[in-house]
């Protein structure tokens, strides 16, 4: 039986059917570019019918001293033009160094042969080598010293060579580097690409001082704006070469847009129609969804049919190579990861679930078959995706609705999908997080600029910092208060945490420190990847079942403190978390509002957020029976946790939307976020992980807002926030939001939304209409004339967040004057500290150490005189 076939026996629908069209290559000639005779013998034995355009022309504005980006389609060739700038630079300059990096072990292996293979058809005898975490410690000096072209992860240039910036061979390669190549800058986004961005600028930095200044060649696939992403990433100008240029060939590929019967779970669904093609036809597929734990699921109900319960138990059994289907993601040890992409790289696999994780270009070229589960959020995700897919030959595409507002929109006017907009580069490289791990490494005492400086005998001041690199606005003076020792109360704990190392304590895809987690079975301990601490809520919370490699576990004790989570095996159920609605407090007061304006009735104000995430239990399924399971555990069961809510604060921007419709008892305001955060991300396709939405309330009156009422918010989910939804209040960029919100409630029939709730839409539409006035919430309390006498402090009675103890909720009893502080001190105790074997606990931590929370804080004024304290009204 067919696909056809098969949907049509299972009642699935084929919506329509888009083909994008082969093209058949163009070929340009190579001698009028001055190219060297090694690289011509290259290009001849490699494409012996002559060039594509656009390698020709980034080709030739190397040779003319230009950093170059190409930003062709996946499979055109962009790797050609890296291979031939580094056999120039090597015939002109043969004891050049050259880095090359790829974002992603499994690609940096993938190209270690290409390099070899290249160099070596140009006649060159030049050692090309890699150096990734898999590589033990004690012979990556030995690569380096012997090698000409060196292949890195940024990831081991943050945690390994420039850790080694002291050594005399990583000085002798920075300081003879001629060529940087950069290859998937696209993928440079979020957290990771903002502390690259750091990382790239440290190099540049250090290679400053040596007097080197490389040449930089990228590659990407097409987003929005690269001049400017690339400006952000790496600190220089580039000269794009872009698809208009593309003259290589592509396959034809057949797009089938199906919506499944709605008379199961979707999960189970898509995991039949997964086992039937593994099962009963010759494709081997790559389905893409958007959640770790989708991979995690569908793939594990896959392996049922293949796997006997006692072998699954078994120690010695190895499922990674039995099954026919497996999960990909990020989090993965790195020996299961090898596994699972050598089987899928030599076709032993029929197919993979993977996140996002497998959009790169790694090679795959037995793909023939492409699923994606939902619709991608922008041109770009959807072509890297699709690109996997008839590499060689023609290829078909999958794309099921799933249901979710995104993908009804692009299902009822499926020709949208080959419209979609571009995803564009989302670094903020202002986070003052992200600044401090990197100045720590930078600029802290005995870091990487001192021991440089000390090699070159550069006599350098201990209290100030210079650099000649352009950094972003705040971090030269973050260097220099690391240099003198003053540190903001906030960023004190990321010191503390990293000791000296920070280059290992702050890896660069997390803002935070990852959770680790660990399975111990008798004597035998085992890791199990890793999450962060917003993953954690999702998927590894106490009780929890956790899927790792299809694999269930159990989730019995989370170690906050040490970020560890302890897992013992368990059957095969699932959990899903009962979270509380997410809390949001706006910080209104003086220095913390970025823009706010008024639109009629409508305020939009974009300002610093703390929000609160709120797990009280969790629902877990065996089979067809669900039930429910709150907090506190029962120690019987060996599940160890005796809170009533497990809770995860964290500091942040969003913008905050508010407007008296809001609170007339029909308006579903949760409905109205929902679709604002919905229609954003489809006028500017930021990833998921990075943006978010909520509904909430105010606690405190500011300005013509007053307590209780109600807004809606859109925010950044990143630690310190990186201001991507700061967007959303440009002026072209509101108006079509909030236009395409109102389309959304007017024609998507899923949506549970009443009349009244559509008519505050199109109120809020209307007020856009408004010339907006900028305003102000500047009204805070004056303290006594008398202000070196008194302190502001949080009341006994209230609390606040320790922002040195993961901004643990802190519940103040006392405030005294600490001699071992030297200040003043609140006595009381953390939320996890409220449990009856805590009655007598008291701990005092330092009153700078204690944020605020907006309308739970209650304030008072303490007499440094008399030691009284007189409450704030």
């Amino acid at each position: 039986m067919g696909l056809d076939n098969y949907f049509q026996s299972k009642k699935w629908s084929i919506v329509d059917v888009l083909t994008m069209p082969s093209r058949k290559a163009e070929y340009y000639g190579y001698a009028d570019i001055g190219l060297s005779n090694q690289s011509r013998k290259y290009i001849k034995d490699s494409l012996p019918k002559g060039i594509y355009h656009h390698q020709k022309e980034a080709i030739k504005d190397f040779l003319a001293k230009k950093n170059i980006c190409l930003t062709t389609g996946t499979a055109s060739g962009k790797s050609l033009v890296f291979y031939v700038a580094a056999i120039e630079q090597f015939v002109r300059h043969p004891d050049s160094k050259i880095i090359a990096i790829y974002p992603l072990k499994a690609l940096g292996r993938e190209q270690e042969e290409r390099w070899i293979e290249s160099l070596r058809n140009a006649d060159l005898s030049v050692k090309v080598g890699r150096i990734d975490g898999q590589i033990p410690v004690h012979a990556r000096l030995g690569i380096l010293k012997n090698s000409q072209v060196l292949i890195l992860t940024p990831d081991i240039i943050h945690s390994w060579f420039m850790y080694n910036i002291s050594n005399k061979a990583v000085i002798n390669f920075l300081a003879k580097l001629s060529l940087i190549v950069v290859d998937e800058v696209h993928n440079y986004t979020g957290v990771f690409g903002s502390n690259s961005g750091f990382l790239f600028r440290r190099m540049q930095h250090i290679m400053n001082l040596l007097g080197s200044s490389p040449q930089y060649i990228a590659a990407s696939a097409t987003i929005s704006e690269p001049e400017l992403h690339l400006k952000k990433l790496l600190g220089v100008e580039f000269k794009i070469i872009g698809s208009d240029l593309d003259t290589s060939p592509r396959q034809e590929v057949t797009i089938e847009l199906v919506e499944p019967p709605s008379i199961k779970d979707l999960l189970t669904t898509l995991s039949e129609f997964m086992e039937f093609i593994a099962r009963n036809t010759d494709y081997k597929f790559i389905t893409f969804v958007d959640s770790r734990k989708q991979t995690e699921y569908i793939t594990s109900i896959i392996s049922r049919s293949q796997i006997r319960e006692d072998d699954e138990m078994s120690l010695d059994y190895d499922h990674l190579q039995k099954l026919n289907v497996l999960p990909y993601r990020a989090g993965y040890e790195e020996e299961d990861r090898n596994v699972i992409q050598e089987r899928l790289s030599k076709g032993k696999l029929n197919g993979v679930v993977s996140t996002s994780a497998l959009e790169l270009g790694i090679d795959i070229p037995f793909l023939d078959l492409g699923i994606l589960v939902g619709v991608p959020n922008s041109a770009t995700s959807f072509y890297q995706r699709i690109g996997r897919i008839g590499r060689r030959s023609k290829g078909k595409v999958i794309v099921i609705n799933t249901g979710d507002i995104y993908s009804e929109s692009i299902f009822r006017n499926p020709k949208q999908l080959l419209n979609m907009p571009l995803s564009e580069g989302a670094l903020y490289l202002e986070n003052p997080r992200i600044q401090y791990i990197h100045a720590l490494c930078l600029a802290r005492h005995g870091g990487e600029h001192d021991q440089v400086c000390s090699i070159l005998n550069i006599e350098e001041s201990t209290s100030d910092f210079k650099s000649s690199i352009s950094w972003p606005e705040g971090f030269l003076e973050l260097c220099k208060s690391e240099r003198i020792g003053v540190i903001p109360p906030e960023l004190q704990n990321i010191k503390a945490q990293a000791g000296d190392d920070p280059n290992h304590t702050y890896p660069l895809r997390d803002v935070d420190i990852q959770f680790r987690v660990k399975h111990k079975k008798g004597p035998i301990e085992e890791s199990l990847g890793s999450l962060s601490y917003g993953q954690l809520m999702r998927e590894a919370y106490p009780g929890a079942v956790y899927y790792y490699t299809t694999k269930p576990y159990r989730v019995y004790r989370v170690k906050v403190y040490s970020k560890l989570i302890e897992v013992r095996t368990e059957k095969r159920y699932t959990t899903k978390p009962l979270m509380l609605p997410t809390l949001v407090f706006p910080n209104f007061t003086s220095g913390n509002v970025y823009l706010a304006r008024k639109y009629g009735d409508l305020i939009a104000v974009e300002c610093n957020l703390q929000i609160r995430e709120i797990i009280v239990g969790f629902k877990e399924r065996r089979g067809p029976n669900e039930f429910t399971v709150n907090y506190p555990l029962d120690p019987s069961l060996n599940l160890y946790f005796d809170q009533s809510r497990f809770t995860r604060n964290y500091f942040t921007t969003g913008v905050v939307f508010t407007h008296p419709i809001f609170n007339q008892p029909k308006i579903r305001c949760d409905i109205i976020a929902n679709l604002l955060f919905e229609a954003f991300l489809m006028v500017i396709p930021f990833e998921r992980r990075d943006i978010y939405f909520a509904n909430d309330k105010h606690r405190v009156k500011s300005g013509s807002i007053n307590e209780g009422d109600k807004f809606v918010c859109i925010y950044d989910q990143t630690y310190g926030s990186l201001r991507l939804s700061s967007r959303i209040l440009e002026e072209y960029i509101l108006k079509q939001v909030v236009e395409k919100t109102v389309e959304l409630a007017q024609h998507d029939e899923s949506l549970d939304i009443d009349h009244e709730t559509i008519k505050a839409l199109e109120e809020i539409l209307a007020s856009l209409s408004k010339v907006p006035i900028e305003i102000s919430f500047d009204s805070e309390k004056e303290l006594p004339s008398e202000t070196n006498r008194f302190v502001r402090v949080i009341m006994p009675g209230s609390k606040g967040l320790n922002v040195k103890e993961n901004n643990e909720e802190f519940f103040v009893e006392g405030v005294f004057f600490s001699p071992y502080f030297n200040g003043l001190a609140y006595r009381g105790k953390h939320l996890s500290q409220q449990g009856p074997k805590y009655k007598s606990v008291t701990i005092s931590i330092a009153v700078d150490s204690l944020k605020e929370i907006p309308g739970e804080s209650k304030f008072g004024l303490y007499d440094l005189e008399t030691g009284e304290l007189k409450e704030l009204e």
